[in-house]
């Protein structure tokens, strides 16, 4: 699924007063996700941790004051348009993520989506220090509360360690750089042939390849995240960072490396074909072990992984992440909010969750040090131990001034987006990827500039300058007090 319109999504939504009105008080028609009886709806795309799940919600139904929970798993390419459906019709689930809807949860709970949570004193105590106003708490009201830690990418190097040893390779020294990688892949082509490659990716998912992008640009030292420089807040999908990844993915393409048929792959299915053996090399996330070892538990022993890869040698690696967004909302239409927060608060936001999550092996839990002591597979505790030395916690502008929100409810999508373009470059659809990222840009900058009208026209307090942070520093963590200091 492509990103939704404006158009469409105020289709689905409704006019923005009357939602704005319906998400304030809770009210809703019908009776949410078709739900029966006395049972809580739950829709999700977190694949890895339905297990946890599960048993959760078992535990919860046979609890004093529980009820059962109807669970349902979506792909993430999917659950944006199941969403969607369900809005207009009047059935959404109780509980679910926003996997796929595209648009910030401001505009999200201004629309009338959600409705503000009611957690136990000690649950917000447990959230407390990782909400923000304008990502989980809105006029005051907590929405949401993050369960992923922030330090993590998506761009990560897993590999099927039996075809890279019968290459001639070092399982124990995966490839670093763009040309250690290409020489890695091509290796691995020329020692097993036939139907064997040497990479598959899911090219299939836009979104998907947009994070991974972002990713990489800054592994190879763009300064800044998700096409905006830090310090200056200007849009630079056009910088150099950017266009050497795509060249680096064009020259796999180009190679002969990448398995025929993956232009149109989701991550199901390009992570179902790794595991099986046609490909050596898989970009995915730190959930990929979670998702494939759940399937195919014997690959575990083949299942190995690298850092995100660099430019070139002796780079050090530095990514930066916002905080996490919030993770479980409960929808406006609920009429079950005191069991949902019942759930929720005795749950999903203990210790205990997040040790849960670390050994399901998931994006790194929100209390990342539990990971040492859950029963991930090595490979995965590996590379958390790479996230907690190389993952700094960027810059959000909504941190710094809440009115930004405000910004983002204005704002409209820019097509086509930077997923679009790599996807584009791989398949030939796209030719001149320099213009393209350079249209994204000043796109981007110019659609920033109305948003940013729009809201001081209905009394925002905001201007360019809550996008540049002039006092970010590389390899550091920037914290709540540099706002006030910029």
């Amino acid at each position: 699924m492509t990103a939704m319109t404006r158009r469409g999504f105020l289709a689905a939504a409704g006019t923005l007063a009357v939602a704005t009105a319906t998400g304030a008080c809770g009210a809703g028609g019908g009776s949410a996700g078709g739900a029966g009886g006395g049972s809580l709806t739950w829709w999700d795309h977190q694949n890895q941790l339905q297990k946890a799940k599960a048993e959760i919600f078992a535990a919860f139904a046979k609890s004093p004051g529980g009820v059962p929970v109807q669970y349902t798993y979506y792909n993430p390419a999917k659950m944006g348009q199941a969403l969607q459906l369900a809005k207009q019709s009047g059935q959404l689930p109780d509980l679910r993520t926003n996997a796929g809807l595209n648009l910030p949860a401001a505009a999200l709970v201004a629309a009338g989506w959600s409705q503000p949570l009611t957690l136990t004193d000690e649950a917000k105590a447990r959230v407390e220090d990782s909400l923000i106003e304008g990502l989980h708490v809105f006029d005051g009201k907590i929405y949401a509360f993050p369960i992923f830690s922030h330090q993590t990418y998506s761009a990560v190097t897993w590999f099927n360690t039996e075809l890279v040893a019968r290459a001639g390779l070092d399982p124990q020294a995966p490839p670093k750089t763009y040309d250690e990688f290409r020489a890695a892949a091509r290796a691995v082509r020329g020692s097993a042939g036939g139907e064997t490659y040497g990479w598959v990716w899911n090219i299939g998912m836009p979104q998907r390849l947009g994070e991974q992008v972002h990713d990489l640009a800054q592994a190879a030292g763009f300064a800044g995240g998700g096409g905006v420089l830090y310090k200056s807040g200007e849009y630079a999908f056009h910088a150099d960072e950017y266009l050497n990844v795509i060249e680096f993915l064009l020259a796999l393409r180009q190679d002969k490396v990448l398995v025929p048929g993956a232009n149109s792959w989701v991550d199901d299915v390009a992570r179902a074909r790794w595991t099986a053996g046609i490909a050596a090399y898989y970009f995915d996330g730190p959930w990929c072990p979670g998702v494939a070892l759940k399937d195919t538990p014997e690959f575990g022993e083949k299942l190995g992984v690298g850092p995100i890869l660099v430019p070139d040698a002796g780079v050090s690696v530095a990514t930066y992440h916002v905080p996490q967004p919030g993770d479980y909302w409960l929808s406006s239409t609920s009429k079950k909010a005191a069991a949902a927060n019942k759930l929720l608060s005795e749950h999903f936001t203990t210790e205990e969750y997040s040790l849960r999550v670390a050994g399901t092996m998931s994006q790194p839990p929100r209390d990342i040090d539990v990971v040492d002591r859950s029963q991930a597979h090595p490979a995965y505790k590996k590379l958390v131990g790479w996230f907690k030395e190389s993952v700094f916690l960027a810059p959000e502008p909504v941190a710094g001034n809440r009115d930004v929100q405000r910004v983002q409810i204005e704002s409209k999508p820019v097509l086509p987006t930077l997923g679009d373009i790599v996807q584009g470059a791989l398949t030939g659809d796209v030719t001149d990827v320099r213009a393209a990222l350079t249209k994204l840009s000043s796109d981007s900058a110019r659609q920033r500039d109305a948003a940013i009208a729009a809201a001081k026209g209905k009394g925002a307090q905001v201007g360019l300058d809550d996008f540049a942070f002039p006092n970010w520093k590389p390899r550091t963590d920037y914290l709540k007090p540099m706002y006030a200091k910029r």
